[in-house]
């Protein structure tokens, strides 16, 4: 049976930033590779971006140590080999892939103009390779929430490209929580466009990212809590954070019409506790959003599954991969994975694999359609 992965990614090359505008050319993110016994154990490359380094655990591939332990070619993982990439894809049974970014899910500039002109390079490039690919690939397209209008400007640009699939928030943009006023005009134009927001783990607060500045261990040093882990750890909590404030808050029933998808948030089984934190204080009608099939979470092949759905509902799960992070080996198939366990039927099974996110995804041209109607 072929899925549709909801959740996989390309790891940036300095093609990404090709489409950079020229008055930022200067100031285009450039890979640096350090000697591997300076730096963070495995890690040794980082991007600079403005004289800053840069990192999220999600280094470029050229010279970095952690290359060399992958299975998927640097081709496959940056997207500059789209026939490389589909080749994995059915090596996996997957027929379609959501592709969400990996060192742009965190924050690059303390320069908004700068990082309105590296996303737009960045969805650029993407929609791109999605026009390769056959209609298999699509991308979570990235926008610059300290520039509202400018982010609004680039949904409707990208509408008349290929692939734009969804749109990323991520817990917290700039420090500001998901319900800020600010965010709205942003939810509006994705509502309007049929677009679903994707709240992705990833580090959009620099006072977040700053907490563990300092903190680089001597080289070869064993620890398993160092800075990129912490970070991680940090990011992973701002996706739940961000299911709280949607809940919890009146943002969910101001955009009526608006999906929310909720990917590496630590598996599907942490929402089944929060949905039951926010009903003991007073919100009893918090499910009715997943019945809707307007809330959604990512899975992982060794969640207790059954109870998640037992709770949240059949219409709620989605299979994540997480290709190509951290895979010291390919996923031979996605799909037995999850098969092999025998504690799922098959009904529920066909949900997760492709159903949910055929009707949540704009893998239609819905997105298209409704900008050229509007």
């Amino acid at each position: 049976m072929l899925i549709i992965d909801a959740d996989s990614h390309v790891i940036e090359s300095e093609a990404t930033w090709k489409h950079l505008d020229p008055e930022f050319a200067s100031r285009r993110p450039v890979p640096v590779t350090m000697p591997p016994d300076t730096s963070f154990l495995d890690w040794n490359t980082f991007w600079v971006i403005d004289r800053q380094v840069r990192h999220f655990g999600a280094t470029p591939i050229e010279g970095s140590v952690m290359a060399g332990r992958k299975s998927y070619p640097p081709g496959v993982q940056q997207l500059t080999d789209v026939k490389a990439r589909l080749g994995a894809m059915d090596r996996m049974q997957v027929g379609k892939q959501l592709v969400h970014p990996s060192f742009t899910l965190s924050t690059l500039t303390e320069d908004p103009e700068l990082e309105a002109a590296l996303f737009e390079s960045y969805n650029t490039f993407m929609a791109e390779a999605c026009a390769q690919s056959g209609g298999r690939i699509f991308f979570n397209a990235v926008v610059p929430y300290r520039r509202p209008e400018r982010a609004v400007a680039e949904l409707r640009r990208l509408t008349r490209m290929n692939g734009i699939a969804s749109v990323l928030v991520r817990g917290l943009e700039w420090d500001k929580p998901l319900d800020d006023p600010s965010h709205y005009p942003v939810f509006a134009e994705a509502e309007r466009l049929g677009l679903p927001m994707v709240v992705h783990l990833g580090v959009g607060s620099p006072s977040m990212y700053r907490m563990f500045e300092g903190m680089a261990h001597p080289a070869g040093e064993k620890k398993t809590f160092y800075p990129p882990r912490s970070r991680r750890l940090l990011s992973t909590l701002t996706v739940q954070y961000a299911f709280y404030n949607l809940m919890e808050s009146t943002l969910i029933d101001d955009f009526p019409k608006l999906k929310w998808v909720f990917l590496e948030g630590g598996g599907c089984t942490w929402m089944v506790g929060a949905v039951r934190t926010i009903q003991r204080t007073g919100k009893a009608n918090v499910l009715d959003h997943f019945e809707q099939g307007r809330v959604l979470v990512g899975c992982e092949p060794d969640d207790d599954i059954p109870y998640a759905a037992g709770v949240l509902g059949e219409n709620a799960l989605l299979v994540s991969s997480d290709m190509p992070h951290f895979d010291e080996a390919a996923h031979d198939s996605i799909a037995e994975e999850y098969e092999e366990r025998g504690d799922l039927p098959a009904p529920l099974l066909a949900k997760m694999f492709a159903e949910n996110a055929e009707r949540t995804f704009a893998f239609d041209g819905r997105s298209t359609q409704s900008a050229h109607a509007a």
